[in-house]
């Protein structure tokens, strides 16, 4: 192994970042280390996280070697190489182990490529994400959600368990929500929102406790929390100094004004339609359809965004972004905002493409109400899965959305044609309430394409999708949702 070992030894140029808390959850414990970023990477005390194992270990220092010890088997690894040896077969990490006079060094991915496999121990972690879980440990997932409301900026918080959450406001520029529930796996580290409130929403649990750093400007003042749904979701209401976060006044002309929350409605929103949540399709690497002129990720982020405004202006009701920002997330992940959330709609907002480029049709999807298996293909840029079937309790209300959406926008924009289908569409296999995706134009179609990156279209596109809403709202099948 030493030989091969030093085949492969570099030289390692180090740029650092500071020192940060990395807890390593256990099913009953947790280690709290103290991680380092060494070339974009992080890594792991080696010797502190084998200590609190309780496994046997030798650090040769002549040779330049660590082996570590777990029943019959055996781990050796060697100063700056990125092989490692599992009982004598060689596994190459992504990065290089790393010694400093008497310190190894670990990239995180030793821990679940190596570590894991000679204690048979499983070591959960997601990529970017500053924590690992260990076993069998619990870590209920945490969904964070935020959006301007008229006066206020609301923080939606969703735990996958009850808890409690208190709150240190004693510094005027930073709040800090305690959750006494340890640990939580968060669906994302931070919040991509900013107002005149807020400047930064993050989780934190770098002290091994659970907690959101909610960074606000100097124009913030009291916030409120109210929990729902058996604490499980909290509202928490940052307002301006001066204005409080609930109010009974009537609402100014154009600016509707916060309710009071309550444990079900926390809004003063009319009919059956009270938590939308909106899905700009894409995001990130993951750029859609483009064209010379614009890209789909964009393009549905900035009708969301106006969408947003249309349905809190003339419904009040709470909406939701499964993205405010330019990132990537997955199917599973959007559809658990609606349903972490209870989204009583969810609209997944997409640009079409055709090879022809005189195609103007664009489409309104429900999902394919006899579906019950299949497999994967890729089709029109859809993905297409097989298994989930959440969207069975909804399909008589998605398919009353989709119609009223296909009615209200043929009248709204001649020329245009929306017809209506019905396909295994993976972001709206799982989501248990009335879902639909809207796909606009093709951007292959620069007439499209010119309407479509129109401020002024875009604005009559979402006044027209809020009437569909609100209409559904007031009509829809069924008051279950």
């Amino acid at each position: 192994m030493a030989t091969l070992a030093a085949a492969v030894l570099m030289v390692v140029t180090l740029t650092r970042a500071a020192d940060t808390g990395f807890p390593i959850y256990f099913e009953n414990s947790k280690l709290l280390v103290k991680a380092e970023t060494v070339d974009r990477t992080t890594y792991l005390p080696l010797v502190d996280i084998v200590q609190f194992m309780k496994l046997p270990y030798t650090d040769a220092i002549s040779l330049e070697t660590f082996t570590i010890r777990s029943g019959t088997s055996r781990l050796v690894l060697t100063k700056n190489s990125g092989l490692i040896s599992i009982n004598d077969q060689v596994v190459l990490l992504r990065n290089p182990i790393l010694r400093e006079g008497d310190r190894w060094m670990v990239p995180v991915d030793f821990v679940t490529q190596g570590l894991a496999k000679v204690t048979g121990t499983a070591f959960r972690y997601r990529l970017g994400a500053p924590r690992i879980f260990a076993g069998a440990v619990e870590a209920p997932e945490l969904v964070m959600n935020a959006q301007t409301l008229g006066a206020i900026t609301r923080l939606t918080i969703r735990v996958g368990a009850p808890a409690n959450v208190t709150v240190n406001h004693t510094d005027p520029k930073r709040a800090i929500l305690n959750i006494d529930r340890n640990p939580l796996d968060p669906l994302r580290e931070q919040v991509e929102h900013r107002d005149r409130l807020v400047h930064s929403i993050a989780y934190d649990d770098s002290d091994g406790n659970s907690k959101i750093i909610v960074e606000t400007t100097d124009e913030a003042g009291d916030l409120h929390v109210t929990p729902a749904e058996g604490n499980e979701i909290f509202f928490i209401d940052f307002s301006r100094k001066g204005t409080p976060t609930t109010s009974t006044e009537p609402p100014p002309p154009e600016t509707p004004a916060p309710a009071k929350p309550d444990a079900v409605n926390p809004l003063p929103a009319q009919g059956k339609v009270r938590v939308v949540v909106l899905d700009p399709g894409h995001g990130g690497m993951d750029t859609g359809t483009k064209s010379t002129a614009a890209s789909e990720k964009d393009l549905t982020l900035a009708i969301a965004r106006k969408l947003r405004t249309a349905l809190q202006s003339r419904l009040g009701v709470t909406v939701l972004l499964t993205r405010d920002a330019d990132t990537e997330m997955d199917n599973e992940a959007r559809s658990a905002v609606a349903n972490n959330n209870q989204a009583n709609l969810f609209i997944s907002l997409h640009v079409g493409y055709s090879p022809n480029s005189s195609d103007s049709s664009s489409s309104i999807f429900v999902m394919k109400d006899d579906f019950a298996g299949g497999q994967f293909t890729a089709t029109s840029g859809h993905l297409f899965l097989p298994w989930y079937l959440g969207y069975r309790a909804s399909q008589t209300a998605s398919l009353q959305a989709g119609k009223l959406l296909q009615d209200e926008l043929t009248k709204a924009l001649p020329g245009w044609k929306f017809p209506l289908h019905s396909a295994p569409l993976a972001v709206l296999s799982s989501t248990t309430m009335p879902s639909v995706v809207l796909e606009l134009g093709n951007m292959n179609n620069s007439v499209n394409v010119q309407s479509l990156i129109d401020p002024t279209f875009q604005t009559r596109l979402a006044n027209t999708i809020a009437s569909a809403v609100q209409h559904f709202s007031e009509n829809a099948a069924g008051a279950s949702f």
